[in-house]
């Protein structure tokens, strides 16, 4: 899974992949080997490179407050290729709500047929022992759920189909 981070100012390219129980991270040509455990709440245990990290992790809008100590951080991420492809889309036809990257289905906040707004959550999927609330982008009707609490799912998978509201 490759994605882009945005700290402030600094934007950093990142691929992560599942190996062994554990997560190769590669950081702007930087490779780690990382152990994560989730703690309880917000907070998770990262071990690398023979030290180990307590860090909370907070859903924060569109990204993640970060803190260590006293140091904390705001993180955004995007998928190029999600974006590429929502580009090529455009605003219009049907929304297919998909995971940046492969976790477990946690929670399905939607069912058939129900109308969402813009922002509103959809599907909350664990992924790297944190839990990412999936939202809706624009206002809609979930016309169909293809996934179920319980259920693995790969980087790219569709989660939810949302038709625009007719006019």
């Amino acid at each position: 899974m490759k994605l882009s981070a945005r700290a402030g100012e600094q934007v950093m390219e990142i691929t992560i992949e599942s190996r062994n129980g554990h997560y190769v991270v590669e950081i702007d040509g930087h490779t780690f080997l990382v152990d994560s455990h989730k703690l309880e709440g917000d907070f998770y245990s990262f071990l690398t490179d023979g030290r180990s990290y307590e860090v909370s992790v907070e859903a924060k809008g569109d990204g993640y407050q970060v803190r260590h100590g006293a140091a904390e951080l705001t993180l955004e991420f995007s998928d190029p290729s999600r974006r590429a492809r929502e580009g090529m889309s455009g605003a219009s036809g049907p929304e297919k709500i998909i995971t940046q990257m492969p976790g477990k289905i946690a929670r399905v906040l939607v069912d058939a047929g129900d109308t969402v707004e813009a922002g509103q959550g959809i599907v909350v999927v664990e992924a790297m022992k944190m839990e990412n609330e999936i939202a809706a982008s624009r206002p809609g009707r979930v016309s169909s759920v293809d996934v179920q609490p319980g259920q693995t799912v790969e980087g790219g998978a569709i989660l939810v189909v949302i038709e625009q509201l007719p006019q």
